[in-house]
């Protein structure tokens, strides 16, 4: 599992030795094995829980090993020693000093993935630098468009002036003796390795770091001298490359990636083959009318308006399928990651579709209009959308749901609850839940201005009569800007922040790292370290009540800090000192979520809830991290740098080098 370009280290193990050590020497001695020789050799030699060394070995967490093309595995260090592979390299390569790693250097730079290969044998420092890695590229001084064509390995700065490598030229990475050597190749050897490559293929598809490295296992001399890049190699031999797969001659890489496709759509939204391949008709249709829209909008000075695009029968296919709700909300889920640009697409989709579908498909294509509003940021639009497809069919469900999420940003939670009635929303449908925790409790036997039931002092109809008060809203309030996050285009920096969080503690987990996922810290660092409560107020906003609009306008200014615990009242309420501002504060012990102590230290942010103060996003540290998380919060931090300061500490576990 990797996220934004992070590479996890090993955590500790709990065994009287390293069984990743263990696993070094099971492979390279006895290699190339499958998962039950390996279980059975790693038992043998005395590691305790081998399932948790292959469940790491399966996600490729730090550890220098690889997969065959038929899935044994082996170590890659043993397998590669003495190889070297060359890449032709361009010029904005040689200006910023870093190789485009596939397909030709992907089977060796799979290497500086792990610790002990992420510097050269001189000891100069390298980096794998993946796509969607902000941070990297700011710190290495690299553009983003060096990443267009995949992943890249950043060299010293001066490397390729020292070697005298221009644009052209061929650069060698081989693995010496002493660790990755990057040469200058004054000429390529002749090689049958490509020749070699195409034996291996079986009429599909397979990885090119995978082909090399079974290839190298048969012949020990294979790329023991700079040859061509394995793309040359490939092309020579007529092989079809899609990315970093290789196929025989003439493969039809269009329909092998429709159906690999249509599987993953079928898995991820439970639909049947034949929903899967609508599904995936549907995106393809957006896909293309998202391009035509852009170029539409923002042509070329020099390009002429694009042709109107018609795709005949296959809009008839496919349109009428959008009446089924499951369907519908499927193709909006596999856009959310376009955010603002799939607007366009959506909504040329939707007036494609609209003249073709039978009526009972038109009120999807109006809910997509709708989306598309939403995600412009037109919430009024998007409500205006939505009551048109009401009208349209008020038994259909998904603008009843989003109405529903109308109403509960309003406040309205009766209102919100009997557009779930409609829409045959189940009891545990997380809005049904939380509507229902917030309707106001109405008092027959209170006048309206007696005093209100809940104790707060004023009269009923100032307080609880036809609604809550706003400290009563807070949850209500929080969840609100959750669930714009949790339905956003921000699955990316959520998923991010996830895996610091657990990382830690166990990386290898599924469930640990779901639960990181909810994990309130994780939501809220993403919330306002991320800029998602920014995001919700911009958009959704205006829906608020007027104290609740206030109210979050105030937690979006508060900073989070380090506070140190110096008073507890059980059941009322803790004293705590700002240790960046000295500022003291009472805050609700509630809200902590779990018994503090005095001369405990906590992160957390300490916000205004209505009456008094609580804690959000509150996270118990340690002494050693006071410092440290002092200074990084006088900055900028984003959501993985703080959890990753706030789970850090724990040990790694060193992977053998050779």
């Amino acid at each position: 599992m990797r996220v934004n370009g992070l590479a996890p280290s090993l955590t500790a193990m709990a065994e009287p030795f390293d069984p990743i050590g263990v696993l070094s020497k099971v492979l390279t001695e006895h290699g190339p094995l499958g998962d039950d020789d390996i279980t059975e050799r790693l038992r043998a030699a005395g590691v305790g829980d081998p399932a948790h060394v292959l469940r790491r070995l399966r996600l490729k967490i730090g550890i220098p090993a690889g997969q065959l093309v038929d899935d044994r595995w082996v170590w890659l260090p043993a397998i590669l020693a003495d190889r070297v592979f060359t890449r032709r390299v361009t010029e904005p390569e040689v200006s910023f000093d870093v190789l485009t790693v596939g397909p030709d250097l992907a089977p060796i730079a799979a290497l500086c993935d792990c610790e002990p290969y992420q510097r050269l044998a001189d000891g100069s420092a390298v980096h794998l630098v993946f796509s969607g890695d902000e941070q990297a590229l700011d710190q290495l001084d690299i553009p983003e468009e060096m990443l267009n064509n995949g992943d890249v390995l950043a060299l010293p700065v001066g490397t390729f002036e020292a070697l005298g490598v221009d644009d052209g030229d061929l650069v060698g990475l081989r693995l010496g003796n002493t660790g990755l050597v990057v040469e200058r190749v004054t000429a390529a050897a002749p090689s049958a390795a490509g020749a070699q490559l195409a034996v291996l293929l079986d009429g599909q598809p397979q990885l090119i770091d995978a082909l090399v490295w079974t290839a190298c296992l048969a012949d020990p001399a294979l790329f023991t001298e700079p040859v061509a890049p394995l793309s040359e190699l490939a092309a020579e031999r007529g092989l079809s490359r899609r990315g970093e797969r290789l196929a025989p001659p003439d493969f039809d890489f269009s329909r092998w990636v429709f159906a690999r496709q249509c599987e993953r759509l079928a898995r991820r939204h439970r639909l049947s083959d034949d929903d899967a391949v609508t599904l995936n008709t549907l995106l393809r249709l957006y896909g293309l009318l998202t391009v035509h829209h852009l170029r539409k909008s923002h042509p070329a000075d020099d390009a002429a308006t694009p042709a109107a695009i018609d795709f005949g029968d296959i809009m008839d296919d496919v349109a009428a399928a959008l009446a089924d709700p499951v369907i519908a909300e499927s193709l909006a889920t596999e856009t959310v990651q376009d955010g603002r640009f799939s607007a366009g697409g959506l909504r040329e989709l939707a007036d494609a579709l609209a003249p073709r579908v039978p009526p009972s498909a038109r009120v999807a294509c109006q809910w997509l209009r709708a989306v598309a509003c939403e995600r412009e940021g037109d919430i009024a639009g998007f409500e205006r959308a939505l009551l048109k497809a009401e009208a349209m069919d008020g038994a259909w469900p998904l603008p009843l749901l989003d109405l529903a999420g109308i109403a509960s940003d309003r406040g309205d939670a009766e209102a919100g609850l009997a557009l779930l009635r409609r829409a045959r929303a189940k009891a545990d449908h997380p809005l049904v839940y939380l509507l229902r925790l917030h309707r106001p409790t109405q008092r027959n036997d209170l006048g309206r201005n007696a005093p209100c039931w809940c104790g707060s002092g004023r009269k009923y109809k100032k307080c609880h009569l036809g609604g809550l008060p706003l400290c009563d809203r807070v949850g209500w309030l929080y969840h609100k800007a959750i669930a714009h996050v949790l339905f956003g285009d921000w699955t990316e920096l959520r998923y991010a922040a996830a895996f610091e969080r657990c990382r830690s503690v166990i990386v290898d987990d599924v469930e640990a790292f779901n639960a990181a996922l909810a994990d309130p810290v994780v939501i809220d660092t993403v919330l306002f370290e991320g800029g998602g409560f920014d995001e919700f107020l911009t958009v959704r906003g205006t829906l608020l009540p007027e104290d609740e609009r206030e109210l979050a306008e105030q937690w979006r200014l508060v900073p989070r800090s380090v506070f140190e615990i110096e008073r507890v009242q059980r059941g009322g309420s803790v004293a705590v000192r700002d240790a960046r501002t000295g500022e003291r504060h009472e805050v609700a012990e509630y809200s902590a979520g779990y018994p503090l102590q005095p001369g405990q230290l906590v992160c957390a942010r300490v916000v205004p809830v209505g009456v008094g103060m609580g804690f959000f996003g509150l996270e118990p540290i340690s002494v050693q991290q006071r410092g440290p998380l002092l200074a990084l919060l006088s900055g900028w931090p984003d959501p993985a740098e703080l959890l990753a300061q706030l789970s850090g500490g724990a040990e790694t576990t060193r992977v053998p080098a050779l």
